[in-house]
């Protein structure tokens, strides 16, 4: 259980790292590769949130066995780990949406 969430929150963590810095700002302003690095962007974030989706449907089967204190415990750390994944990832989206809107703004 442990290996599989620092897998998936590796591969989160990595798309939202590996995505920002596509192109740099300035070619990103200038129209250069914009819509190249938005849609990598895009992409990377949509994998994101399908781990995250995945992962939290496999969290919610397991919390549905017994388990020992310890694992509770575990669990609860994962939970919150989860909830910051989560924060991550909507606030990655947010910041996509308002590229897309200064884009606008530009043209």
């Amino acid at each position: 259980m442990t290996a599989q969430w620092k897998k998936v929150a590796m591969i989160m963590l990595m798309g939202l790292l590996v995505a920002g810095p596509i192109a740099p700002p300035h070619a990103v302003a200038q129209g250069e590769g914009y819509d190249r690095a938005m849609s990598a962007a895009q992409a990377a974030l949509d994998k994101a949130a399908k781990v995250h989706n995945d992962m939290m449907m496999h969290m919610d089967s397991m919390m549905k066995m017994p388990m020992s204190a310890n694992e509770k415990a575990m669990t609860q750390q994962m939970q919150q780990m989860a909830a910051a994944i989560q924060d991550l990832v909507e606030t990655n989206r947010q910041l996509l949406e308002a590229i897309k809107e200064l884009r606008k703004l530009q043209k």
